[in-house]
């Protein structure tokens, strides 16, 4: 992940907690990217929230993208998380920061949707 952090738009260090992939019904896969960004917590972060979603629409073209096209991964949607400290999936965490992005692989690109 050196190399990400360094490409940032923000500059921030992260690292990939964990990649799931999940049947969405209706919707097929659907491949959650998340990631820990220390920098986007309330106290005492450096990278607000518009920084935050630039990076997000990075890290879904950078990162999601070359994973979602290997046919044993293949994903029509995409969730990319930051947070700015472990949070359980599915669970809530009143004091981390977290931001989402949800895309539609469309044409090998992100677009982003609403969720």
């Amino acid at each position: 992940m050196a190399a990400a952090q360094n490409a940032l738009p923000s500059g921030q260090p992260l690292v990939l907690w964990e990649v799931v992939w999940e049947r969405v019904e209706g919707a097929g896969t659907q491949a959650v990217f998340r990631f820990i960004a220390p920098q986007i917590a309330r106290d005492g972060g450096t990278v607000d929230a518009d920084a935050a979603f630039t990076d997000l629409d990075w890290l879904c073209t950078t990162h999601a993208i070359p994973v979602a096209r290997l046919p044993a991964a293949r994903a029509d949607t995409v969730v990319v998380t930051l947070m700015d400290r472990p949070v359980a999936r599915g669970t809530t965490d009143a004091a981390a920061t977290q931001y989402f992005g949800v895309y539609t692989i469309e044409n090998g690109e992100c677009s982003p949707s609403d969720f």
